[in-house]
């Protein structure tokens, strides 16, 4: 029988390589950790000594699982961004579908860790242009032509990181608060009486793929209409 290959995010998460010495943890648990405290404290609270104090080993125990911080930052990013399926999709209908859905799986990825971007090394950046490998085949397999696809990547991949940062700036504001600070604005309150104020951040977000979507790539819009 042909054994089955290892993938690089296989042999990431593999126990440590050092020899003669029995793993007290596995990877995956380090980087969980790492993630944990991300998300309690902060990007900036990052540190090999501050994982090992969460986890109860010295830091020195680490280093047999991780060779540096940004080799455990790469881990970390590579988990997130495997939380982003990759397209595959056998239609116009679903093409679109996917491509919104990863815009939004994207922009919750970086709401929840605001240096993202900075963590990504040659594991997650390997599984970022396989995400963009997947798009890119499934928008010139519904129709569109690969240069306004690249393109589509990127703006919707800014789109997400802008709705991140609204999200993190506005999570705080309320609506009456919102309302007090627009009571003078004209354009701005007419475009509050459609009710787009009162939506969820996610709602307009929502609105804006779809308005972007359908300017963008309207055969997408096209081939789906008239259809349950």
């Amino acid at each position: 029988m042909k054994k089955a290959r290892t993938t690089k995010a296989e042999q990431a998460n593999a126990a440590p390589a050092t020899p003669g010495r029995k793993p007290i943890f596995r990877k995956e648990h380090v980087v969980k950790a790492a993630l944990d405290l991300v998300d309690r404290d902060g990007h900036a609270a990052l540190s090999m000594r501050a994982i090992a104090a969460d986890l109860g080993t010295g830091v020195a125990t680490l280093y047999n699982y991780f060779g540096s911080l940004a080799e455990l930052k790469d881990a970390m990013a590579l988990i997130l961004i495997d939380g982003i399926p990759l397209l595959d999709a056998k239609s116009a209908r679903e093409t679109r579908r996917q491509l919104k859905d990863m815009a939004m799986a994207y922009a919750k990825v970086s709401e929840r860790h605001p240096d993202f971007e900075q963590m990504v090394g040659p594991l997650a950046y390997q599984r970022i242009l396989r995400l963009l490998d997947s798009a890119l085949r499934a928008m010139v397999n519904a129709g569109v032509d690969i240069e306004r696809a690249g393109v589509m990547w990127s703006v919707l991949q800014s789109l997400a990181q802008s709705h991140a940062v609204s999200s993190r700036r506005l999570v705080s504001v309320g609506q009456t608060e919102m309302r007090k600070m627009i009571k003078d604005l004209d354009a701005v309150l007419t475009l509050a009486s459609t009710g787009y104020v009162e939506a969820s951040l996610e709602e307009r977000f929502s609105q804006v793929l779809d308005l972007t979507l359908d300017r963008m790539l309207p055969e997408l819009k096209t081939r789906t209409s008239g259809r349950g």
